[in-house]
């Protein structure tokens, strides 16, 4: 007999996956539940020799040679192990719940998104955030529902990086890192500190490796999963993809940073290039 039981995540996986595709082969309950298509724009139209044409900031690349070095390591890495491991992922899960999954960890991000609002002094997407993250957690089943965005209250993104450039921190060059791809010195600082403050890294530490595996494993397929299309074309039209990534990175930062309103250092195209490619960067 058990004197105490400590239930850990890894005891909720099976039956919350379970839940998923119960939902997901239930057309109708899926269809009230989850929209596979929200959030994921798959009409899109990308003019690469355009993307690659932007140099204004996208050009500060003072270690291009290393960073083409790196950048093709995690190319092969993602090409290897990283692809074939998403495809497999989209082969056996439903699209139902593949959006669910989605859905959850969207909303497990939204407290970080919130104190980043706040730091950035928007009470009103702190509002829509603080709306959003209690309607979807309850309303939205755990999160795995995302009813707030039916309700007009749209997700955004906020990091810290973001918040440091609103204080004026500037971003510094283009590196490319091992494993994380596309990144600047403020935007490694900012991942630390929402790394930091992630509610999951706290509990996590008190779990198993498993548990830490599980979850990480998950995210990287979920994010990987959703691009899979999207840059198989944008690579086949690049005429050089390591420039056109590095292009639509700082093209959709900087679209984060002013919250989707052009500004001088980026062309209204580009931006919406770079917001259909809906890079997880």
């Amino acid at each position: 007999m058990y004197h105490t039981m400590k239930l850990k995540i890894r005891s909720y996986l099976p039956i919350l996956f379970a839940l998923i595709f119960i939902f997901s082969m239930n057309d109708s309950h899926a269809d009230s539940f989850v929209d596979p298509e929200k959030d994921i724009d798959t009409n899109y139209a990308v003019n690469i020799d355009e993307v690659d044409s932007q140099n204004s900031t996208n050009g500060y690349d003072p270690i291009e040679t290393t960073n083409r070095k790196i950048f093709a390591f995690n190319d092969g890495l993602d090409k290897g192990i990283l692809k074939p491991l998403a495809k497999g992922y989209r082969a056996i899960v439903p699209s139902q719940g593949r959006t669910a999954i989605r859905n959850f960890l969207h909303n497990l991000e939204t407290p970080t998104v919130l104190i980043n609002d706040l730091l950035q002094g928007n009470s009103d997407r702190a509002g829509i955030t603080l709306k959003r993250f209690m309607i979807n957690s309850t309303a939205g089943f755990f999160g795995f529902g995302d009813p707030a965005s039916d309700l007009g209250y749209a997700r955004h993104t906020e990091d810290f990086a973001q918040t440091l450039a609103v204080y004026g921190v500037p971003d510094g060059p283009y590196i490319v890192s091992p494993f994380f791809g596309p990144s600047t010195p403020r935007h490694i600082a900012g991942r630390i500190v929402d790394f930091a403050a992630h509610p999951l890294t706290w509990y996590l530490q008190e779990q198993d490796s498993e548990a830490r595996y599980t979850y990480g494993i998950t995210e990287t397929l979920v994010a990987r999963e959703e691009l899979l299309d999207i840059l198989d074309e944008t690579e086949a039209n690049s005429t050089d993809y390591y420039v056109t990534i590095r292009n639509l990175y700082r093209q959709r930062r900087i679209d984060e940073i002013n919250n989707g309103v052009p500004s001088d250092e980026a062309s209204e195209y580009s931006i919406d290039t770079a917001r259909d490619l809906n890079l997880v960067f």
